[in-house]
């Protein structure tokens, strides 16, 4: 799918670039390769999620893929259930200054918040407070076909609704610096001629994930956001994960750089709207924070019960997905390890879980530019790419693809 950011330039950027200086600057950094900082978290054991072998492994793989890609940053981390989690960050979180990308430091995550936001309406659903067959007019009206068309069928894309962001509009609207409401990002949406008959398809659409913000909004009585933060980000122990109404980023954070511009040139996008996106992908975070996350996303754990999970991880059988990349309730299935990706201009993220083994992979990048042949329909995901060399190392039997590869699917915001 053509990726619908292409023709947006940097809105609101609180420091002007000069796209010669910061491409210049790109490609010196990747030539002098990557500077490091390492860190670890605190567990109930002292041992390592990877030896240092392993590691040592890891991290090659990681700074030949920054120089390949010409990444100006990257940060990685792998949890094994029970044992003190191990990160790296390499290269920089800022070209011009050659700040030093360093672990804690938060990134737009793009659409892993999908994850996020049906781990909750999955909570709510076990809790009784809505029900994943209940029609999307129950909660939300206007919707076109709204009475047939479900909370489940919305939460694991087949509900035919089309991309708010394949609408001209938001294009134009993105342009000019609007803010959107999520009512107009719906309206977006549904202006266009749906896709296909409700739960006959599968077409991936931020529409739906939307739509149930709203829904979430509506049962909880509170704003996303802080639903969110009560509800998923506190239990979990997420101190470094928010959806902000606002372009700002908590403090540390990386610059993010993108080829996703009005011209196609190098451009900086740390400060575009996350309005744009909202439930579908406006959330920050950290990779600590993801690696926690993940947990959850891969088997429900410590919010959603196994049968709740059971029917998250029921996957769509409707091309293009195939089992090597299959999507549930708001997470994907890439070879075995369950998650979500995300991609956003200026970042690519990924939070996988592999239940097998016990093992969370976080990999976050600060930048979303191609370096190499034309591409197909497909959005390019640097992390993606880092993800999938990692996976060969650690789980030859489940190795993730480089790439996402489901014509119509963009597992980005």
């Amino acid at each position: 799918m053509e990726n619908p950011f292409r023709s947006l330039r940097s809105v609101g950027s609180r420091r002007r670039r000069s796209a010669a200086s910061l491409a210049l600057i790109l490609v010196v950094v990747a030539a002098l390769g990557a500077t490091a900082t390492a860190a670890t978290a605190a567990s109930t054991s002292d041992r390592p999620s990877v030896d240092r072998p392993t590691g040592s492994r890891i991290a090659r793989a990681v700074e030949e893929e920054m120089r390949r890609g010409r990444m100006p940053g990257a940060i990685v981390g792998v949890a094994r259930d029970g044992r003190r989690p191990w990160v790296i960050a390499r290269g920089h979180a800022d070209l011009l200054s050659l700040r030093p990308m360093r672990t804690g430091q938060h990134v737009r995550i793009g659409s892993v918040t999908k994850a996020f936001v049906t781990s909750l309406l999955l909570r709510l659903a076990q809790e009784g407070k809505l029900g994943l067959d209940e029609p999307i007019d129950r909660y939300v009206p206007g919707v076109p076909d709204g009475g047939t068309i479900t909370l489940r069928e919305l939460a694991n894309m087949t509900s035919g609704i089309a991309d708010n962001f394949a609408n001209q509009e938001f294009t134009i609207e993105y342009l000019t610096g609007e803010t959107f409401t999520p009512r107009r990002l719906v309206e977006l949406g549904t202006a266009l001629p749906a896709l296909f008959p409700a739960g006959t398809g599968w077409s991936y659409s931020n529409t739906n994930t939307v739509l149930l913000g709203l829904v979430i909004q509506k049962v909880t009585g509170e704003p996303l956001a802080a639903a969110l933060k009560s509800r998923v980000f506190g239990p979990l122990g997420l101190t470094g994960t928010s959806l902000p109404s606002s372009r700002a980023l908590p403090r540390p954070f990386a610059a993010g750089y993108t080829e996703q511009t009005l011209n196609g040139r190098l451009g900086e996008a740390t400060y575009n709207t996350p309005t744009a996106t909202w439930a579908a992908g406006g959330m920050v975070s950290t990779v600590p924070d993801l690696l926690k996350a993940a947990r959850l996303f891969g088997t429900g754990k410590p919010l959603i019960d196994p049968a709740t999970q059971r029917e998250r991880t029921d996957w769509v059988r409707f091309a293009p997905n195939y089992p090597g990349q299959r999507y549930g309730l708001g997470v994907f299935d890439f070879h075995g390890w369950i998650g979500h990706n995300g991609g956003i201009p200026g970042y690519t993220a990924i939070s996988w879980y592999l239940p097998q083994a016990h093992l969370a992979l976080v990999v976050s990048v600060n930048s979303d530019i191609h370096v190499g042949p034309a591409l197909p329909s497909y959005a390019y995901e640097p992390a993606s790419e880092i993800g999938h060399r990692i996976t060969q190392i650690l789980t030859p039997a489940h190795v993730a693809p480089a790439a996402v590869k489901v014509r119509g699917a963009r597992p980005t915001a």
